[in-house]
């Protein structure tokens, strides 16, 4: 499969190898902006890709494994990485909106400044994550998101922003852990 560019230049080719895996070059590098919206990325091997500013609404990331990667400020609204490996990923900035984390390993990743916003996180690995502000003091915001059976130890939710429908793992206090609540 071949992925373009707005222009219609190929900037990505996939190939299937024999255990029906995707294969992308490590430390490949994407034009700023590029936009696979809706592309199918199961089982994906992308571990330490250069995504940055990357457009993957909607795509299929389930299972894929991101370790190390690098998709800060992406727009992965309604994505599904659903059981995937973005242990120390960069998502610095990142609009996850509606996005699809449930069983994702999380650990040691990057998410200052990210939009959670209505996220399923239903049992992802969040350990040592950092959803601090980011360096220009964005918030991470957690508003409606579900993080039933996350694994939360050694995360760094200070500041990050949640409202009364948001749902953290039993024995979770967001305010001991420094986050802030918006009434609206």
């Amino acid at each position: 499969m071949k992925i373009r560019d707005k222009a219609g230049n190929v900037i990505l080719v996939l190939e299937d190898a024999d255990d029906e895996r995707i294969l992308i070059e490590p430390h490949k590098t994407l034009t700023k902006g590029v936009n696979l919206d809706g592309v199918n990325l199961r089982g994906a091997d992308l571990k330490n890709a250069k995504l940055e500013y990357v457009h993957l609404d909607s795509a299929d990331l389930s299972q894929a494994d991101l370790e190390g990667a690098s998709l800060a400020m992406g727009n992965m609204g309604s994505a599904n990485f659903s059981q995937a490996n973005l242990r120390n990923a960069d998502l610095y900035g990142s609009f996850l909106n509606m996005a699809n984390l449930e069983e994702a390993d999380l650990e040691g990743a990057n998410l200052q400044g990210a939009n959670l916003v209505q996220a399923t996180l239903r049992g992802a690995n969040l350990t040592n994550a950092n959803l601090a502000p980011d360096n220009m003091g964005v918030e991470t915001a957690l508003h409606s998101a579900d993080l039933t059976g996350s694994k939360v130890d050694g995360a760094r939710f200070n500041q990050a922003r949640y409202d009364q429908f948001t749902v953290f793992p039993e024995g979770f206090n967001p305010k001991e852990q420094g986050m802030e609540l918006d009434a609206k």
